[in-house]
């Protein structure tokens, strides 16, 4: 069995421990910010088709994979021509 490491061995591991945590926090922190600026991106994009007519809800719904409700909902907020 190895000796147990001294206070400030510790101290130093524990310094370089949460050096790492904090690195990893902000990796996640830029990754979640990257999917929410895609999505944005995507949710624009998908609510521009619609106001200039060369899709239907339907379409975006089958193409996405998701409810013509959930299309709805993320694109209401982009759409300019809500009839």
């Amino acid at each position: 069995m190895s000796p147990r490491p001294n206070q400030e061995i510790r101290a130093a591991a524990k310094a370089r421990i949460a050096e790492l945590k904090k690195t990893r926090d902000e990796a996640h922190a830029a990754a979640e910010r990257a999917k929410e600026q895609a999505d944005e991106a995507m949710w624009k994009a998908i609510a521009a088709e619609l106001d200039e007519g060369q899709a239907l809800q339907l379409d975006a719904a089958e193409a996405t994979g998701f409810s013509r409700d959930h299309v709805l909902r993320r694109t209401k907020k982009y759409r300019t021509n809500q009839d």
